[in-house]
């Protein structure tokens, strides 16, 4: 018979169902695009966060917290996907 609950208990310890292990999935058919709403600055944060299915102040925060430690690497790739990433379509 089937497991049906959310997470199985095995030996003491709780492992959840394959289907909840899964990680998020961008959505079908949306491309990577610059937000036209959720824009600090040029919208690339807003739209990887849409892209990927995250809140906009993690990704806006990884990325602040990634300059210093990248050499400021994460500065040119903003820049470079500022002008290769289209703006979203309304």
């Amino acid at each position: 018979m089937a497991n049906t609950d959310s997470s199985s208990n095995v030996q003491g310890q709780e492992y959840l169902v394959h289907d909840h292990r899964r990680a998020r999935r961008p959505v079908a058919g949306a491309g990577l695009a610059r937000s036209g709403s959720d824009r600090v600055l040029a919208g690339i944060a807003g739209g990887i966060a849409q892209f990927i299915g995250a809140n906009p102040r993690v990704v806006r925060v990884l990325w602040i917290v990634s300059l210093p430690l990248s050499g400021g690497l994460t500065a040119i790739a903003y820049l470079l996907l500022w002008l290769l990433l289209p703006l979203e379509r309304s």
